[in-house]
């Protein structure tokens, strides 16, 4: 097993139209603006433009199927109502302001006056406090904080959570694998960035068979923090800061997936300078997707074809607002301006990522002062 993270990013993404896999005809702006993206969009529901108030839920549902990403990954729950004549309220919340933004320039596109109420995400009325581990057990993640409950996960002991906001004595969080999900918030322990970084920092054990440890009860599958490994004991750190000591046999040290990195970098770097060609994936021209793919085969990991599809693969290690958990061979994931995904990348270490972009593949970078940064990347991240 090596390890695959991903981080959500986003971006401007230019179409092409590809005459051969050394020759790119660029459009003009207007061409693939967003309005125009988002008026083409509009004109399915309403050809004439014109958008009737009493419709306004089914717009908004439109938009969401056309233009939203899995709802199990990203925070996007709003509601839209008519205050008066064509103005309209939007309540709610959206985790990447590209879906919010996208949503009030298509309702404005049909003819309505649009308030935007939507809460930002992570919550400003969280603080600091925008992570957690979970130092219950195990807990399980609901599809709403209040009312009648659907199971939709469940998370476990020492777990690290992305807090979004707090409803009704839950926390809507990102479990490590992505996830969404209201827990409750006593089973959560919340922390700052650097408490957070520190946890996750170092080796770690997976726990394979349940242990009942002093009245503790540590769930097989718990990944916790490495204190020193014996003979026949391994001591871990519980989120909480306690120590225990475990059987060894019950343990599964953290595996060493450095030489598989080395591999998937060395890969991707034998690609640039590569005519980037949408659909390609070889020496003659290849995408981004491709890239990845073609990169990380070389480990023997086998991704799926796109972007969109990539990103389903692996555990979130960092977000737009916390890349400290960004390691070399993660992969990046990156949102057009309508709030999709459109882009993956590979990244390098000390800010550096390997894309295929127009016209090659290239060396970016997040860092302002380096000659490589890419401002459209780093901006949206």
């Amino acid at each position: 097993m090596i390890r695959l993270w991903f981080v959500l990013l986003a971006v401007t993404t230019t179409p092409y139209i590809a005459r051969a896999a050394d020759e790119v005809v660029l459009p003009t702006e207007a061409e693939f603006s967003i309005s125009r993206v988002l008026e083409r969009l509009a004109r399915k529901v309403e050809p004439d433009l014109v958008g009737k108030p009493d419709r306004l839920p089914q717009y908004v549902e439109f938009f969401r199927a056309e233009l939203g990403n899995d709802n199990r990954l990203f925070a996007f729950n709003m509601t839209a109502k008519v205050e008066m004549d064509q103005r309209v309220e939007l309540n709610g919340y959206a985790e990447f302001p590209e879906t919010r933004e996208a949503l009030v320039r298509f309702l404005t596109i049909l003819g309505f006056t649009v308030e935007d109420r939507m809460e930002s995400l992570p919550a400003p009325a969280l603080g600091k406090r925008i992570f957690g581990f979970v130092k219950a057990p195990h807990s399980v993640c609901y599809d709403h904080p209040s009312g009648r409950l659907r199971p939709e996960n469940t998370c476990l002991l020492g777990e690290p959570l992305y807090v979004l906001r707090e409803e009704n004595g839950h926390l809507l969080v990102h479990s490590s694998e992505g996830y969404l999900g209201y827990i409750h918030s006593d089973d959560v322990l919340r922390v700052d960035a650097r408490a957070f970084t520190n946890y996750l920092s170092g080796k770690r054990v997976r726990v394979t068979s349940d242990q009942h440890i002093v009245g503790k009860m540590i769930p097989a599958g718990a990944s916790l923090k490495l204190v020193s490994n014996g003979k026949d004991t391994v001591s871990v750190e519980l989120p909480t800061g306690e120590q225990v000591k475990l059987p060894a046999a019950s343990c599964e040290l953290q595996h060493d997936s450095s030489a598989e990195i080395d591999k998937i970098v060395a890969a991707g770097r034998q690609r640039l300078g590569t005519h980037y060609l949408w659909g390609g994936k070889t020496s003659q021209g290849i995408d981004c997707s491709g890239l990845v793919q073609f990169a990380f085969a070389a480990a023997g990991v086998h991704l799926p074809r796109d972007a969109n599809q990539q990103i389903y693969v692996g555990q979130l290690c960092a977000t737009r607002w916390h890349r400290a958990g960004l390691r070399r061979g993660d992969t990046l994931y990156f949102l057009g301006q309508d709030g999709k995904v459109r882009h993956t990348a590979i990244y390098l270490g000390n800010n550096h990522f390997l894309q295929a972009v127009i016209p090659v593949v290239r060396i970016s970078s997040f860092n302002p002062a380096d000659p490589d940064y890419d401002a459209r990347r780093d901006a949206s991240f």
